[in-house]
């Protein structure tokens, strides 16, 4: 890696490492991970610094960037069984699907069983509590495309909620 390119990571990595810690704080809840994450991001955009955008582009691309490694962190989590001390209590049986997924370990788990570009959706909105609007702009698709992705994402949660009640 040329001094260049190295003094280009390090930048990007003062600009939005803060931001992209907090990413990865959000929807891994850990701070150990979180830092992991942070530090595999840079990893991945020095591996692909050929391909960084400028300016404010380049945060959109690292934080989809964080939020596809630490999508595919809870997907492997999944696979490892983690002990809890107590079970959350379920909703309401007919609670409004909202109330359902304000669970955030329901909607953790709900998340990890569907596609990448259903979950990346069903986070912002309702973990970072993003509009369409601003979705669309953060994964650079347009707002029709949000809330289909947003429906399909519901679609596919109550089944899952059913299945797992």
């Amino acid at each position: 890696m040329s001094a260049a390119d190295a003094e280009r990571v390090a930048a990007l990595y003062r600009a939005y490492g803060g931001v992209v810690y907090w990413r990865c704080r959000t929807i891994l809840g850990d701070d150990t991970a979180a830092e992991d994450a942070t530090q595999e991001t840079f990893l991945r955009v020095q591996r692909y610094l050929a391909r960084a955008p400028d300016g404010e582009q380049a945060l959109r691309w690292i934080w989809r960037i964080a939020t596809n490694h630490c999508l595919s962190e809870l997907r492997n989590r999944r696979r490892r069984p983690e002990p809890r001390e107590k079970l959350p209590e379920p909703a309401a049986p007919g609670a409004p699907l909202d109330q359902v997924l304000a669970d955030r370990d329901l909607l953790q788990r709900v998340t990890a069983r569907v596609g990448e570009k259903l979950q990346a959706v069903a986070w912002l909105h309702y973990f970072d509590g993003i509009d369409a609007d601003a979705a669309a702009e953060l994964l650079g698709v347009t707002r029709r495309t949000v809330t289909n992705r947003l429906e399909r994402f519901h679609q596919k949660a109550r089944k899952i909620i059913a299945r797992l009640s």
